[in-house]
């Protein structure tokens, strides 16, 4: 995963202590704090296998080509490019980015959450261009999210979208770009023109 202890315990929702005394032995962990390190690994891509001495880690193989899954199943797959995820909570958010992308042709798929976007991420990635998220967001925020896809699947162009003040202090990933609320529609169109 190429994670830091910082960016397992944000990812978690646990203090980074935590983490560090599970990995050195000092602290067995309640059973709440290791379920939440392992759904933020299991979201990431690791999958756990077997039981006691014969049990382990892996991350998950990506998923077939979308072509050929297309061709097994008789359907259509968007091309590669064209499609954006895009993740807010407040379905009238997520309503509004829809009508604005799908001006420029863009193909739009929907998640209330980072932890839905990653589930959608493992199965569509290669049909996905772009994800377009708010920073703010309930389990993992958006930043965490985009540092997530620029180690998992670093073609993908992530913006963000925040209305909070100090946004120029956000510590960005490089597949990461922002935009301030209330969208501007030309500076929407900039940042997905040729996504």
């Amino acid at each position: 995963m190429n994670w830091s202890l910082d960016q397992l315990a944000q990812a978690a929702g646990v203090h980074r202590n935590t983490i560090h005394n599970f990995e050195t032995g000092r602290y067995s962990g309640n059973p709440e704090k290791l379920r939440a390190v392992r759904q933020a690994l299991q979201n990431a891509g690791v999958e756990f296998i077997g039981e006691a001495e014969s049990s382990g880690v892996r991350l998950r193989k990506p998923p077939p080509s979308p072509e050929l899954g297309a061709l097994a199943a008789g359907v259509a797959t968007v091309a590669a490019g064209h499609s954006v995820l895009v993740i807010n909570s407040a379905p009238e958010v997520r309503s509004l980015a829809r009508s604005i992308l799908e001006e420029l042709r863009l193909s739009v798929v929907e998640a209330e959450s980072s932890e839905e976007a990653l589930m959608i991420l493992q199965e569509q990635a290669l049909t996905l261009s772009a994800v377009f998220s708010d920073v703010m967001m309930p389990g993992l925020d958006g930043v965490v999210l985009a540092n997530i896809i620029m180690k998992t699947w670093p073609a993908i162009k992530v913006i963000l979208s925040t209305g909070a003040a100090g946004a120029a202090d956000l510590r960005l990933p490089l597949n990461a770009s922002l935009i301030a609320k209330p969208w501007r529609i030309s500076e929407m169109f900039r940042l997905f023109r040729g996504v």
